[in-house]
């Protein structure tokens, strides 16, 4: 069991983390990655059926059946990227994983110091890592020059989260991007991400954390069980547009986290105007 003085400490760090002031509108490439992101996550639901998720080539299947990890390797030959995509919750197991908010020591990356995770994701994280890595390996070993962009919704996007800090001294050149993604790790671990990635800047970061509206996903697990979100948040309200996209810090009581929700909700299953694909043609 958590001590007080665990639940404590995490909430001083919480509250001491500086707030971004909100900030209205990006660019419009930055709008137009947002879309492209979130059309390949929604599509991940889809599932093996998919064949060209957003047009792109499908290099492989990421699959764990004993843990119920799905994903896929992809390749954009236009843009020279190698783009690695997890599926969010779509299974009882998967929501048996999303509530086991037992920090786990993050023992598959020992560089990063201090860094705790979400004890069900770590433990989905840990029985494909070395698989995604292979896999990865081989396509840039073919395709050298091309830029490496991880990727997920919801659970999918802690995996991502996880994928980035994992894979951080592994790769060079590595950009990601989250949907709904909950919060994933303790406060050294957002740190790491914060460091690895440079949140703090919008011009130089390579790490973006997208929420939407009332989006309940982004609230859990608690502050008070020890976790804490990276940043900067890009927080997207409908319909979708440059102006109606917001840029926040990371646990602030603006933008996602002035709503008082929790859990999947109608917010989480839309992002950038993209829906969760269910038995349907992936886009």
């Amino acid at each position: 069991m958590k001590s007080l003085l665990s639940v404590i400490l995490a909430f001083i760090l919480a509250v001491a983390i500086p707030a971004t002031a909100q900030t209205q509108g990006v660019s419009t490439a930055l709008l137009n990655r947002f879309i492209q992101m979130a059309t390949i996550c929604m599509s991940t639901y889809v599932g093996d059926t998919c064949v060209a998720p957003g047009g792109l080539v499908k290099v492989a299947d990421i699959t764990n059946t004993a843990t119920d990890v799905h994903g896929w390797i992809l390749r954009d030959d236009a843009a020279q990227e190698i783009i690695v995509a997890f599926r969010g919750t779509l299974s009882i197991q998967n929501l048996d994983s999303d509530t086991n908010y037992t920090l786990a020591n993050f023992d598959t990356y020992p560089s990063c110091a201090g860094c705790q995770v979400h004890g069900g994701y770590y433990l989905l994280w840990a029985s494909v890592y070395e698989d995604v890595q292979s896999l990865i390996q081989s396509q840039a070993s073919l395709y050298p020059d091309y830029g490496i962009v991880i990727t997920g919704h919801s659970l999918g996007g802690s995996l991502a989260a996880l994928a980035a800090a994992q894979f951080s001294s592994v790769f060079d050149n590595i950009t990601v991007y989250t949907m709904g993604e909950p919060r994933t790790g303790n406060a050294a671990f957002a740190t790491f991400i914060n460091d690895v990635y440079k949140t703090s800047n919008q011009d130089t970061g390579r790490f973006y954390r997208c929420t939407h509206a009332d989006d309940g996903v982004p609230h859990v697990p608690p502050v008070s069980d020890g976790y804490i979100h990276h940043g900067l948040e890009y927080w997207n309200l409908d319909p979708t547009s440059k102006s109606t996209t917001y840029i926040c810090g990371a646990e602030t009581t603006e933008c996602n986290g002035q709503y008082n929700t929790s859990g999947i909700n109608t917010a989480h299953l839309t992002y950038f105007g993209h829906t969760v694909i269910l038995g349907a043609v992936c886009s």
